[in-house]
């Protein structure tokens, strides 16, 4: 019984490493944030690229906020959502060009994606820096005082039950907008699994990488109807028939690859991926664990 009691002491103290690193990781975003912005030697579309994706992960992360802290999480939450939207259609428009240019360099967007970009890192850019301060002291007063051990856990189990939920409908029939809700479930799960996949647990972290993947299909996949609608509201696509349906077969050929990954990423039910979950990592420390 002493054994016992001595493991389950370690495995409890192993889980406050891992939730004083969550702590850690969510109040350092700012500061990676405000690197992203900063970097001059980067093309502005990449700075921006970089910072939504962070902005992202950083929402994924604060959902594994315990019940103690989950109204303040979810006000970051929201913000973090503003400061990722006020750079979309700038992003919107480099995604489109760059699908265009590989399909039809003709039928690319005429504008600059990269001065667009640049424009708007101009324009938005102090105001984004000076709420990334405010979040930054917010987040300083945060504390997990009489939090439970599990609550990452908990979170991220909550996290791949609703990834699993919404791959019932076939990837390959979604609409538009539920494929865009899935893939936000997919960006959540992935963040998370790689934030809590012990480097030492292979199989969670062929999970984390199949999160990973499924997330970049279902990208492409949207990134690609976003350029068919571009092209449909412009000049009309009866004189690119042709490139109107390779667009749809790319499309097609994302869906269905997203539909496999699911099959083999979303197998296990949500009880038997949270008892894993725990169980490595009460069993690792978190080490470097953090954002990618």
């Amino acid at each position: 019984m002493a054994e016992a009691s001595g493991t389950g002491t370690r495995g409890g103290a192993t889980m406050g490493r891992w939730a004083r690193r969550w702590l850690r990781t969510c109040r350092g975003v700012p500061v990676r944030a405000l690197d992203r912005l900063g970097r001059d030697e980067n093309a502005p579309e990449q700075r921006i690229h970089e910072f939504r994706r962070l902005m992202k992960a950083w929402r994924a992360l604060l959902k594994l906020a315990p019940p103690g802290l989950s109204e303040q999480a979810r006000a970051v939450r929201a913000a973090a959502g503003r400061l990722r939207r006020s750079f979309g259609p700038s992003r919107d428009m480099a995604v489109i060009a760059g699908v265009l240019r590989k399909l039809c360099p003709d039928r690319a967007p005429t504008d600059d994606a990269e001065a667009a970009a640049g424009t708007w890192l101009h324009d938005q850019g102090d105001a984004v820096r000076a709420e990334l301060h405010r979040l930054s002291a917010a987040m300083a007063e945060w504390s997990l005082a009489d939090e439970a051990d599990d609550f990452l856990v908990r979170a991220c189990g909550r996290s791949y039950r609703r990834a699993r939920r919404q791959s019932r409908r076939d990837a390959r029939r979604m609409g538009i907008e539920r494929l865009h809700d899935w893939r936000s479930a997919v960006v959540d799960l992935s963040c998370q699994l790689g934030f809590l996949a012990p480097a030492e647990s292979a199989g969670l972290r062929r999970q984390a990488v199949l999160a990973e993947r499924l997330r970049s299909r279902l990208g492409r996949a949207i990134d690609l109807d976003m350029a068919r609608t571009y092209l449909a509201a412009g000049a009309g696509m009866a004189a690119g028939e042709r490139l109107a349906q390779e667009i749809e077969r790319r499309i097609v050929r994302q869906r269905r690859r997203a539909a496999k990954l699911a099959d083999r990423l979303l197998a296990r039910r949500p009880g038997r991926l949270r008892d894993r979950l725990g169980d490595a990592m009460r069993r690792h420390p978190p080490g470097r664990a953090g954002l990618a």
